[in-house]
C-alpha cells in the first residue's frame, strides 16, 4: 500500500505545472490533492484562480465558493468579487469587497473592486473614495488604481487633482494597464498614445496569425455591438444601403443591437449575422466559415467591443473604422479609415495601422438634413430664457477639461445674454461645474443642465442652440455632426491626435474652415465675435444651409459609399 502523498508535494507539483504554463495538468493535480485534503480551502483558490484564467469563470465561481464554505478568507470574498464583476452583479460584488475589507481594513485590491464595482453603477461618490484611498494606501504605485481613479475624476469634472494623478500615471505609460480610449482622453501626445496602445494590446490579446488567398468576389464584412441608441448606428446606419451589390457581397456581425435596428439594417444587406449569444470561440470560427475579403471593426477598443474573436483568419485585410479615433497598437489591423485632417501623413510613425485616406472627411453621417424639419419644441420647454444666446455643448463629461470650461466662463464674463447649455451627464459634474462657476463670478442660473432624452427629441431641441461650443483634447464626433445637420455652427480648437481633430475634419468637408481655431485664445475671440455680431453668426448658420458643392458632398451617402468602395477595391487587390 503506497502511502499518502504529502500535500507539500503537491503543491510543490502544481508550481511546477503552473510555471511551465500546463494548467490543464496543474488543475489535475489540485483534483487529486483534493481527493486527499477535501478540506483545504487554498486547493480550492486555486483551482478557482487558474479557471478564472482559463476564461471559465463558472467553475472558477464554484470553487471559490467552497473555499468561502470551509474558510471566510479576505482572498476568496475578494476573488468571488471579482467574478460578479465579470457578471455585472455589481451589488453582490460590492457586498463581497466590504466583507474582505472588514476582515483587512487595508486590503488595498478589495477597495478597488469596491471602487469599481460603484463607478460601474455610477456612484461616483462611493467610487472615488474607496479608489482614492486604495492608491492612498498603495503610495500611488498601481496603475489600475491610477487609471480608475482617473477615470472617475474625468467623468465628475474633478480637477482638482487631476493633474497631478495624471502625471503619477504617466509613470507607468507602457506598461498595459492603461485603456487607449483613457488616454487619448486626458493627452493628444500621439506618440504617448501610440505607446500605450501598443502596450495594451501586447498584455491583453492574443493572436493568431494564419493567412488565406482572396476569393474573386469582395466578400465585406462589418462587425458592430452599436447598432441601437449608439453614435456609431446614428452615423452608419444608412450606408448599407448603398453599397454596389454586383461587386460586394455585405455582411454584418452584430451583438447588442436592439430588434429594430436589426430589422432595418439586415434588409439592407447580404446576409446580418447575430452573434450575440456566441462566446469569443464560437464567433471566432462563425466568421472564419464565410471566408471574408475584408473585415471592417466598428468598435475596436471602445466598451463592449469583441476584438477578442478577430484573426488574421478572420479576413484577408482588416480595417478599423469609426468607433476609436487613434491607433489600436494592434497588427491584426491591415488599415485605419481615416483623412488627412484628423491623422496627416507625418503621424503615420504612431500607428500600427496604414491609412486608408478617405478624400473629405472621413466620417459617415447618415445624410438627414435635420434643419429642414419642423422645430415641435420652444427655449421656454428647456428652461432657456427666450432673449439669450445659447451656447451649448451636448459632449459627455469626461470631455470637458478645466481650461476649456475656465474658456466658457471667460466668454460668459464678456458677454451679455449668453447662456451655456450642457448635457446633464451625472448629478456630480452638474454640482461640480456649478461650484466651479460661481467660485469664477458666474451665476449658477447662466449654466443649463439638459436631461438624456430620446435621439429625436434631442436633435428637435438641440436646433435651440445658436453655437456650439466643441471640447479639446477630445472634440465631438458624432455631437459635432449632430450640430452641423441641424444648421449649428460649432467652433472648435484643433489639437495634435486624432480624437482632437475630428470636428476640424468635419468642418472642412462643410466648408467652415473659418470656424477651426488653433489656440484657445483665439477659440475664445471666435465665439465671442459670433455672440456680439449677429450679421456675421446669420451669415455662418445660413452658410450651413446653403445647397453648395461642401453640403452636397457631405450628405451624399451614395457618393461617399462609393469613395469607400474604391478604397476597398484597392486594398483587395
Amino acid at each position: 500500500m503506497s502511502a499518502k502523498k504529502l500535500l507539500d508535494d503537491y503543491v510543490t507539483d502544481i508550481q511546477l505545472q503552473l510555471r511551465e504554463g500546463n494548467f490543464d495538468l496543474a488543475l489535475k493535480e489540485i483534483q487529486s490533492a483534493l481527493l486527499s485534503y477535501p478540506t483545504n480551502p487554498k486547493l480550492y483558490i486555486n483551482g478557482g484562480n487558474i479557471y478564472k484564467l482559463l476564461g471559465d469563470i463558472d467553475n472558477a465561481e464554484l470553487y471559490f465558493t467552497k473555499a468561502l464554505s470551509i474558510h471566510k478568507s479576505k482572498e476568496v470574498l475578494n476573488n468571488l468579487s471579482v467574478i460578479h464583476i465579470e457578471r455585472r452583479n455589481y451589488d453582490q460584488a460590492i457586498s463581497l469587497a466590504r466583507e474582505a475589507i472588514e476582515i483587512d481594513p487595508a486590503y488595498v485590491d478589495a477597495m478597488y473592486n469596491l471602487a469599481l464595482s460603484q463607478d460601474s453603477l455610477g456612484n461616483y461618490d462611493e467610487a472615488e473614495k474607496y479608489s482614492s484611498k486604495a492608491c492612498s494606501l498603495n503610495d500611488y504605485k498601481d496603475s489600475r488604481y491610477l487609471v480608475l481613479l482617473i477615470r472617475i475624476l474625468q467623468n465628475t469634472c474633478n480637477w482638482k487633482d487631476i493633474d497631478d494623478i495624471s502625471k503619477m500615471l504617466d509613470q507607468h505609460v507602457g506598461d498595459g494597464v492603461e485603456h487607449p480610449f483613457l488616454n487619448i482622453s486626458r493627452t493628444d501626445n500621439e506618440e504617448i498614445n501610440y505607446k500605450v496602445a501598443c502596450s495594451w494590446e501586447k498584455k491583453n490579446i492574443q493572436r493568431n496569425n494564419d493567412t488565406k488567398k482572396f476569393n474573386k468576389k469582395i466578400k465585406l464584412g462589418y462587425l458592430c455591438g452599436e447598432f441601437r441608441n449608439h453614435p456609431t448606428n446614428h452615423l452608419i446606419k444608412n450606408i448599407f444601403k448603398h453599397h454596389d451589390q454586383s461587386n460586394f457581397e455585405v455582411y454584418i456581425f452584430s451583438y447588442n443591437h436592439n430588434v429594430a435596428e436589426k430589422e432595418y439594417i439586415e434588409n439592407n444587406v447580404y446576409k446580418f449575422v447575430d452573434i450575440n449569444d456566441l462566446d469569443n470561440e464560437n464567433a471566432s470560427e462563425l466568421i472564419k466559415g464565410y471566408d471574408l475579403d475584408i473585415l471592417i471593426d466598428l468598435a475596436i477598443l471602445i466598451t463592449n467591443n469583441r476584438q477578442d474573436i478577430i484573426n488574421n483568419d478572420s479576413a484577408k485585410k482588416i480595417i478599423s473604422y469609426l468607433g476609436y479615433p487613434g491607433s489600436s497598437g494592434s497588427k491584426i489591423y491591415d488599415y485605419i479609415l481615416t483623412d488627412q485632417i484628423v491623422t496627416p501623413i507625418s503621424q503615420q510613425k504612431y500607428y500600427t495601422e496604414k491609412f486608408l485616406y478617405m478624400p473629405r472627411t472621413y466620417q459617415v453621417n447618415d445624410g438627414e438634413k435635420i434643419y429642414l424639419n419642423k422645430k415641435l419644441t420652444n427655449k421656454k420647454d428647456h428652461g432657456l430664457p427666450e432673449k439669450s444666446i445659447i451656447l451649448s455643448c451636448f459632449n459627455q463629461s469626461f470631455k470637458i477639461d478645466k481650461l476649456m470650461l475656465n474658456c466658457w466662463i471667460d466668454i460668459l464674463n464678456e458677454t451679455h445674454d449668453t447662456y451655456l447649455w450642457l448635457l446633464e451627464d451625472n448629478e456630480i459634474s452638474k454640482n461640480n461645474i456649478y461650484s466651479y462657476a460661481e467660485k469664477s463670478g458666474i451665476d449658477k442660473n447662466r449654466i443649463i443642465f439638459a436631461p438624456r432624452v430620446n435621439r429625436t427629441d434631442h436633435l428637435d431641441r438641440l436646433k435651440l442652440s445658436d453655437i456650439t461650443l466643441d471640447t479639446r483634447i477630445y472634440n465631438g464626433h458624432t455631437t459635432t455632426t449632430d450640430s452641423i445637420q441641424c444648421g449649428i455652427p460649432v467652433v472648435t480648437l484643433m489639437g495634435n491626435h486624432f480624437a482632437s481633430r475630428v470636428s476640424s475634419s468635419i468642418l472642412q468637408a462643410v466648408g467652415l474652415d473659418e470656424l477651426i481655431t488653433e489656440n484657445i485664445s483665439d477659440y475664445k475671440s471666435l465665439v465671442i465675435k459670433l455672440t456680439k455680431d449677429s450679421t456675421y453668426l446669420d451669415e455662418i448658420k445660413n452658410k450651413l444651409r446653403e445647397e453648395n458643392q461642401y453640403l452636397k458632398d457631405f450628405y451624399d451617402l451614395k457618393k461617399f459609399t462609393k469613395e469607400l468602395e474604391s478604397n476597398l477595391n484597392k486594398i483587395a487587390n
